[in-house]
C-alpha cells in the first residue's frame, strides 16, 4: 500500500508487518491464517514445522507454496491471505527476521520502532506482535513487557493498527498438565500459566487477561492512552486487539484437526477457525493513513513529552 493510494482511496491490499521472537510460531500462524481462509494448508518443510512447534532457535527455512513470495532486501517473507468476501482486500503478511532489543531503532523521547519498519513505514497498515505462551510470561518479565509496550505505544501514536497474537497456549497447558501429573495437583502453586485449571477455556482466559493487564500497566502505553479522546479504549483489549491464536504446524496436523470439528472439549476445529478469523478481521480494520511522516523524522509531541514515555 502506497501513501498516495491510501489517500486516493485506491487500495490493492492490507499490508501487515508480523514481528516476534525466534521460535514464537510466526510462520505457523501465517500459514494457519491462510489455511483457515482457503481450506488448504500451504506446503512447507516438515522439519521446519516440527522445530517451529518446539521453539527451536535453529529452525530451517521452509519450502513455501506459490502464495508465499520472498521479498527482496529485507529478508522478509510475504504470506497472502485472501479476502473473506468477493471484492474484499487481501491481507499481505510480511514475516520479518526476529524482533528483539537489537532489532529496534531509538526515537526522540526514548521511544522505539522496529527496524523492519525503517524502510517500509509508509507501506504497512498494521503490525502483528506474536507472543509465545511457552516462554516466560510477560507478567513475570518486566524488561520484555516494557520493550513490547514501548513498541506498541509508538506504533499506536503513529496510527498503526496494532494486534497481539498469543501462540502455543494449547502446548503450554499440555505441559502444565504433564507437570501436575508428575509432581502433584498442588505443584503449580495456583500460578497463572502453570496451573492448567479445569479447562482450556479457563486456562486461556486467565493467561490472556494477565498478559493484557501487564501490557496495560506499561508506562509507555499509559502515556499513549492518557491524551486520547473519550471513547478510545485501552490497549490491548481482550477479544479486540489481543487473541488466543492456535495454529496448525503442518498439512498433516491441519488434516488431523478436521476430525475435531465440534468436540465438547476445546480447542476444536471450529474454535481454531473462529479465533484465526477474529485475528484476521482485527488486522483488516482499515486505518487512517499510517505513519504520515518517515520513521526518521518522528519527533516528540506535546501529549507524549513529559509523561514518562518509554
Amino acid at each position: 500500500v502506497r501513501l498516495g493510494e491510501v489517500q486516493a482511496g485506491s487500495r490493492e491490499e492490507i499490508a501487515v508487518l508480523m514481528l516476534g521472537r525466534e521460535g514464537s510460531g510466526r510462520t505457523s500462524l501465517a500459514l494457519s491464517m491462510e489455511a483457515s481462509r482457503t481450506g488448504a494448508y500451504p506446503v512447507r518443510n516438515e522439519k521446519k514445522a516440527d522445530r517451529d512447534y518446539l521453539g527451536s532457535t535453529t529452525a530451517m527455512q521452509p519450502a513455501y507454496s506459490r502464495s508465499v513470495d520472498p521479498l527482496g532486501g529485507d529478508g522478509g517473507i510475504r504470506h497472502t491471505i485472501p479476502p473473506r468476501e468477493p471484492g474484499g482486500l487481501p491481507i499481505v503478511l510480511t514475516d520479518t527476521q526476529t524482533c528483539g532489543a537489537r532489532d529496534q531503532v531509538r526515537l526522540p523521547g526514548g521511544r522505539r520502532l522496529p527496524i523492519a519498519l525503517r524502510s517500509h513505514s509508509l507501506k504497512h497498515d498494521s503490525v502483528l506482535f506474536v507472543v509465545d505462551a511457552t516462554e516466560r510470561p510477560l507478567w513475570e518479565d518486566s524488561d520484555r513487557t516494557e520493550e513490547l509496550g514501548q513498541l506498541c505505544a509508538t506504533l499506536k501514536q503513529q496510527q498503526y493498527t496494532v494486534v497481539v497474537a498469543v501462540t502455543k497456549l494449547y502446548k503450554a497447558r499440555e505441559e502444565a498438565l504433564r507437570e501436575m501429573r508428575l509432581h502433584g495437583d498442588t505443584s503449580h502453586g495456583g500460578k497463572p500459566g502453570r496451573d492448567p485449571r479445569k479447562s482450556y477455556e479457563e486456562y486461556v482466559s486467565r493467561y490472556i487477561e494477565k498478559t493484557t493487564v501487564a501490557l496495560q500497566a506499561c508506562p509507555a502505553l499509559k502515556s499513549w492512552h492518557a491524551p486520547q479522546e473519550p471513547g478510545i479504549g485501552v490497549f490491548p483489549k481482550v477479544g479486540s486487539t489481543i487473541f488466543d491464536s492456535p495454529t496448525w504446524i503442518s498439512r498433516r496436523d491441519f488434516e488431523d484437526w478436521q476430525e475435531r470439528r465440534g468436540t465438547a472439549e476445546l480447542p476444536n476445529l471450529r474454535y481454531m477457525q473462529g479465533q484465526l478469523e477474529k485475528l484476521t478481521a482485527a488486522l483488516a480494520v482499515r486505518p487512517v493513513v499510517p505513519a504520515g511522516i518517515p520513521w526518521y523524522q518522528l519527533v516528540d509531541d506535546d501529549s507524549y513529552r513529559g509523561r514518562g514515555g518509554a
